[in-house]
């Protein structure tokens, strides 16, 4: 609990605080709001959240035309222009309003599962095997590794059952290696 001195009045919290010049120029008043919205200033009004409509066929939220133009400008392969600064300069928008689209949950959603078709397309992913190879077959050991990895989930799983009744302990060499042609030759003819 805060305790005065008689006569002097309780100091509002730092974090609430603004100015409002009055008509002098020279002197300010300082007003405090204490509602949490305000925690650090005002809010500027930027349509965070505001704008999404609902699709009539659909029901589904659409995501506003400037938060699209925002996610193909991240999505793309070559950001024209290179920053989200500069992106945000041309359209007249403050950097904050973009900041807080890449926090909203919709936007976040909408992000990440077009950026999960986009990575798993198979045009990209085949350059990346190719560029991938062509450094295997230079001489890196490391890219010939993952590009062996990369390759092994197309190659066909074989299990080999043996019904055999014998043991093979009890077998001779020239049994076995008769028995292992056999197995070999069986394979190599399918």
């Amino acid at each position: 609990m805060e305790t005065h001195l008689e006569g002097e009045s309780p100091s509002p919290p730092p974090y609430i605080l603004w100015s409002v010049p009055k008509r002098t120029p020279t002197t300010t008043t300082i007003k405090w709001d204490k509602t949490p919205s305000n925690v650090g200033g005002p809010m500027p009004q930027n349509g965070g959240g505001k704008g999404w409509l609902t699709d009539q066929n659909t029901g589904q939220k659409v995501m506003p035309k400037e938060w699209e133009d925002f996610l193909e400008w991240l999505l793309s392969e070559e950001r024209v222009p290179s920053t989200a600064r500069a992106w945000c300069d041309e359209r007249g928008l403050n950097e904050r309003s973009v900041r807080r689209w890449k926090v909203d949950p919709r936007f976040v959603r909408e992000w990440d599962r077009r950026a999960s078709e986009l990575n798993v397309h198979p045009e990209r992913t085949q350059s990346v095997v190719n560029a991938l190879y062509k450094q295997a077959a230079g001489g890196d050991v490391k890219a010939a590794s993952l590009y062996l990895q990369y390759i092994e989930r197309f190659t066909p799983k074989r299990r080999v059952t043996v019904d055999d009744e014998r043991d093979s302990s009890s077998l001779s060499d020239a049994e076995l290696a008769a028995e292992l042609d056999g197995l070999v030759a069986g394979l190599r003819s399918e």
